[in-house]
């Protein structure tokens, strides 16, 4: 069973989602920026390889304009090395990637128009998943897309559109349920008529349920639509995001709920793709706690999370000191960790985490930066300070914040 994320790797500097201006499209600009995407795109993978984070879903980003019909260069065959690498690395370290268009691209739309862009990008997600020459378990996930007024319609026009895309898309093509519109039985429906996998999301079901909510028994029937040449069945978790709108995703996985969930499926072996806000942290949390980790491993996450539950609860943070000297393990640790980050803000423990992050540069610092951060913290502008804490920690290279989860909120 891997464990996986989308598209942002949160703990490294590494990034695929470097764009262009449309009005600034040039064929140059455009070999420089998808140089750059894969250049990062190979240093992610192998951030994900030692971290044992073995599924990932690559950014629609990462060859800006790819479908876009401003875009006819010919970037798979200038770029042919490079993807013939990264694909050799994913292959070699037994990685699964995947793809996600986004929202607009409705397969199933009544205009023509529409229809047409959906195909390109269709296409362009299937070019460049076969560039990299991984096989068909590399996956790209579609929504059924619109109700329309009438949801056998708009299902059956999903159905004859995807009969237009070619042979390699419709292998690559899974579809999953959403929060609105097609529930997981009318998926499954949908499954049936083209025979292509369906991706179950756990969090998009609670918001749209079908009629049968027994969770084991749906696995059943989405497993069923997984042959041995796609993989193994891929999930979709998250929590649902508190006081938001309906389906949105948690900013973190609650650690205690995706251990009762991966217990639950575990008969199934599927991948489960995280859709969460922080990424990879959640991947890494989860790896550790349900396939084990030692403490060292522990210690080095430790430190990396100290001033962000710091900044919650100075409580927390003690208790996560203790723990992190025991032997209690990855569940002890990161559900207390939870507890903390679900906390409401505390202004008190906001600013003494601030004089603690202060206290690599209260050496160092210029007069005058010394004057900006307390007048900061004087005006009661605490996000302000923190911002400023970080121009410093670039400035004097203070590696171990910049490593750290500290800034990422920002």
């Amino acid at each position: 069973m891997r464990i996986g994320y989308a598209c942002i790797a949160l703990g490294t500097k590494h990034s695929t989602n470097r764009r262009l201006l449309l009005k600034h499209f040039s064929e140059e600009k455009f070999i420089d920026t998808l140089a750059l995407n894969l250049k990062d795109l190979i240093e992610i993978l192998k951030y994900n390889v030692k971290n044992n984070v073995r599924l990932f879903r690559i950014s629609s980003d990462i060859v800006p304009f790819g479908s876009h019909d401003i875009n006819d260069v010919p970037w798979a065959k200038i770029f042919q090395q490079e993807l013939n690498e990264i694909g050799q690395y994913i292959k070699a370290n037994d990685l699964r990637v995947s793809m996600h268009p986004g929202q607009y691209t409705v397969l199933n739309s009544p205009k023509e128009d529409v229809v047409i862009n959906a195909i390109r990008d269709v296409e362009y997600h299937t070019a460049f998943l076969d560039a990299l020459e991984v096989d068909y378990t590399s996956k790209i996930v579609l929504h059924i897309g619109g109700v329309y007024g009438n949801k056998k319609e708009a299902m059956e026009n999903f159905i004859r559109n995807f009969h237009r895309l070619s042979a390699s898309a419709k292998k690559r093509l899974i579809i999953e349920n959403d929060e609105r519109s097609f529930n997981i039985q009318e998926v499954l429906s949908v499954s049936n008529a083209i025979h292509i996998p369906v991706v179950f999301d756990i969090l998009h079901h609670q918001c749209n349920p079908s009629m049968s909510e027994e969770v084991l028994e749906i696995l059943k029937e989405v497993n069923a639509t997984w042959s041995s040449l796609d993989g193994a069945m891929k999930l979709h978790y998250s929590d649902a995001a508190a006081g938001k709108k309906l389906g949105a995703h948690s900013d973190f996985v609650i650690t205690n709920n995706f251990k009762e969930f991966y217990e639950d499926v575990a008969v199934y072996r599927p991948d489960i793709m995280l859709e969460v806000k922080d990424k990879d942290l959640s991947a890494l949390k989860c790896i550790h706690v349900m396939e084990g980790t030692d403490k060292k491993i522990l210690q080095q996450q430790w430190a990396k999370y100290k001033y962000v539950v710091m900044e919650k609860s100075y409580r927390h943070y003690k208790e996560c000191s203790s723990i992190i000297r025991t032997e209690k393990g990855p569940l002890a640790f990161y559900s207390r960790i939870d507890e903390a980050l679900s906390l409401p803000e505390d202004q008190g423990s906001y600013g003494n985490t601030l004089e603690h992050a202060w206290s690599y540069f209260k050496h160092k610092a210029t007069l005058k930066e010394k004057s900006s951060f307390f007048n900061f913290k004087k005006s009661g502008d605490l996000i302000k300070a923190k911002k400023f804490l970080r121009r410093l920690a670039k400035k004097y290279k203070e590696e171990y914040l910049l490593n750290s989860y500290y800034f990422l909120n920002l």
